[in-house]
């Protein structure tokens, strides 16, 4: 038997998955010690969407310092998701009060138009990460839905992994909300449809990042039931949703494969490690007296510098979607 000890804090990330990618798949079982103060989503996401995925079987005891918040992990269903458990009646389903718990969306019934199954899941989050406050919900909107749709248009994966955590402030609300999917990664999806030549995962993602720059299905040659124009992939999404994080003091991690991006640098995890598929995280700063028409403006000036830079950015789109200049309104 394997032991994954957790007692890292979040911003160790890159250790737990070190560790997570060194366990032996001969070796089917694996306990976990839980020993953390406070659990995060974007850890707790990373290493129950991960045992859970890669089929251990898993068991865990509490450690002395895990006592005070392995209640809190329960709620959040880590250990339902790190154990694979099949008591669904013991998982929590509730979108309320200050975070949304570990969930597997599964996303085959998605389309490309208003009230998908990405547009469901990201209004629920939202109404919690947002106090009620409508400017910000529709921020947290926009960044949910854009994040989730990647999912299904581009990792060749239907199962969305998510969850998320709201602190509330004097003026402003911080939230955090991770995002993991077991698909392809951002270099496969780009030279999937196209012959382009991208050398390795860190050019990828340098790729993905620009504004018009896109795996997706730019154009219907048959639209589906519900599908509209309006939701063809246009490149920019991930672009817009990196700036608002600089805009609003947050921060970003986005893990593909071997690359890792932050604000500060695009690099590799080291050490020849590889993740299986993408991992996203966001943390974001939002003033409470943010207006739905200050959102709207925010977006709309990151979308112009957008279509401006991928004017000299070779086969980018230089136009970006309704859906992604945020232009189709949140019901």
């Amino acid at each position: 038997m394997q032991e994954l000890i957790l007692n890292k804090p979040d911003f160790k990330y890159k250790e737990y998955i070190e560790e997570l990618l060194k366990l032996d798949g001969k070796d089917n079982e694996v306990h976990i010690v839980y020993d953390l103060k406070f659990l995060t989503p974007f850890t707790s996401l990373l290493v129950s969407s991960f045992l859970n995925n890669q089929k251990f079987s898993v068991s865990h005891t509490i450690g002395k310092s895990g006592g005070g918040s392995d209640a809190y992990a329960q709620n959040f269903n880590f250990f339902h998701f790190a154990e694979s458990s099949t008591n669904f009646e013991e998982r929590n389903t509730n979108y309320s009060g200050a975070y949304t718990p570990i969930m597997k969306t599964i996303m085959t019934d998605y389309f490309r138009g208003q009230d998908n199954i990405s547009e469901i899941v990201s209004k629920k989050i939202a109404k919690v990460l947002s106090c009620d406050h409508t400017g910000i919900e529709e921020l947290f909107f926009y960044i949910i839905s854009e994040l989730l749709r990647n999912i299904p248009e581009h990792s060749h994966s239907f199962d969305a992994w998510h969850c998320s955590q709201r602190w509330e402030h004097g003026d402003y609300i911080e939230s955090e909300i991770a995002l993991i999917d077991y698909g392809i990664g951002y270099r496969e999806s780009l030279i999937f449809k196209e012959s382009r030549e991208i050398e390795d995962d860190v050019e990828a993602m340098k790729e993905a990042l620009k504004p018009g720059v896109t795996s997706g299905k730019t154009k219907f040659s048959s639209k589906g039931e519900n599908e509209e124009e309006s939701y063809l992939n246009s490149g920019y999404g991930l672009y817009v949703v990196t700036e608002l994080c600089k805009k609003f003091n947050g921060s970003y991690v986005i893990i593909s494969k071997s690359a890792i991006a932050t604000p500060n640098k695009i690099s590799t995890l080291g050490n020849g490690q590889e993740f299986p598929g993408t991992a996203i995280k966001i943390k974001i700063k939002v003033p409470k007296d943010l207006t739905k028409e200050d959102f709207k403006e925010q977006i709309s000036d990151i979308v112009k510098d957008g279509e401006k830079l991928s004017q000299s950015i070779a086969g980018a789109l230089n136009t970006a979607s309704k859906k992604s200049k945020s232009i189709l309104f949140m019901k």
